[in-house]
């Protein structure tokens, strides 16, 4: 079955459409990377997801529900969680307590067990050492890190990424998409936003390339990269390869 089921989809911000009748589906354990130049739609459609923003037509079904039903946006947010090109930590908080306060607040759990599971997932991206940190201490690809590990802390179904390395200096770029390798190795169900080509070869079942608001070509990466039959596919590829 399809987790998310998105069904033609129209999105504008006044005169603007920047969603023209989207249609895609990702399957449980499946990692979509979306792809294209920079405008494509590629973030508005990753928010309309998360209900960041409202879509004008079309339907949006997550865990077969249509998502502009829900009268529970928090324990919906709870299952889809979302990493965000800029962090979006809690500077007045150290690592740890932005890894739990969302944990107690949303989940009620008491503070022992939402710091076992803050110093679980902190080890799982590496950062054991840096619990006590505050973010302005961090590098960029460690906040980044961090962010990673808060949305898993929340035990989500599904994990939305909008460009989680567009911020990072270069050499910051492989510590976070190692992080997101290991995710998909465990078949956590991922949406991911990326420039980066190598990276979508590499981890993602499906390959979609927006431009334009619309989506151009879909299909496996080796399709995609190696024998695209759109045009505009081509041409994208080969100023970015």
């Amino acid at each position: 079955m399809s987790l998310i089921d998105v069904k033609n989809v129209r999105k504008g911000f006044g005169d603007l459409e920047v969603l023209h009748d989207i249609s895609f589906k990702v399957d449980k354990g499946e990692v979509v990377c979306l792809i294209g130049p920079s405008g494509s739609g590629k973030s508005t459609m990753l928010r309309c997801i998360n209900l960041l923003e409202d879509i004008d037509e079309g339907e949006i079904d997550v865990f077969g529900q249509n998502i502009s039903e829900l009268k529970d946006i928090n324990s919906y947010r709870r299952r889809v969680g979302m990493v965000f090109q800029q962090f979006n930590l809690f500077s007045n908080m150290d690592v740890l307590n932005n890894c739990v306060l969302a944990q107690m607040k949303v989940l009620k759990k008491d503070r022992k067990e939402a710091e076992a599971r803050a110093l679980k997932e902190l080890q799982k991206v590496g950062l054991s050492d840096f619990v006590r940190a505050y973010p302005s201490t961090l590098s960029g690809g460690q906040k980044q890190r961090v962010a990673i590990a808060r949305a898993l802390c929340m035990d989500p179904e599904i994990l939305l990424f909008d460009e989680p390395t567009s911020a990072l200096d270069p050499e910051m770029v492989g510590e976070v998409l190692n992080v997101i390798r290991d995710l998909a190795k465990e078949d956590m169900t991922m949406v991911i936003v990326t420039h980066e080509m190598a990276f979508a070869r590499d981890v993602a079942d499906k390959v979609i390339f927006m431009d334009d608001g619309v989506i151009v070509e879909e299909g496996k990466p080796a399709l995609i990269f190696d024998q695209p039959k759109n045009e505009r596919t081509r041409q994208f590829l080969a100023r970015i390869l």
